[in-house]
């Protein structure tokens, strides 16, 4: 019995330690404007993603949630264009003109791989 059990519980526990493909889920990676920085004349926002997002489950929005000079800034969700890259890793937000001074939030959703839907938001400040 010892001699069955031995070898199919140590296959067992190397089963559950060992890396898979499955645990690895979509992740942001780099931004530009990046993530809490200020920039000019941004006419549009690039995402990089870890590995290939499944672009039916992508769902992106640019939010403004300050403008200089107006304390109670509503946030104002702007109109914007999502383009997957080519390499399925990357992803373009077109705007219509160039960002007007204040403060913007990115908020991202998308599943790789393994179908789980991540995301996360950051901001970044228009001069």
């Amino acid at each position: 019995m010892l001699k069955f059990f031995l070898p199919t519980a140590t296959a067992a526990v190397a089963m559950l330690l060992a890396p898979t493909a499955a645990s690895a889920h979509a992740k942001l990676v780099g931004s530009t404007p990046a993530a809490n920085t200020t920039a000019s004349k941004v006419t549009s926002v690039n995402l990089r993603f870890n590995e290939k997002i499944i672009a039916s489950t992508a769902k992106v929005e640019l939010v403004m949630t300050g403008m200089p000079g107006m304390a109670n800034h509503a946030p104002m969700k702007i109109a914007i264009t999502p383009m997957m890259g080519k390499d399925g890793k990357s992803m373009t937000l077109t705007v219509k003109r160039a960002l007007v001074p204040g403060t913007y939030k990115v908020k991202w959703a998308a599943a790789g791989a393994d179908t789980h839907r991540m995301g996360s938001e950051f901001s970044f400040t228009v001069k």
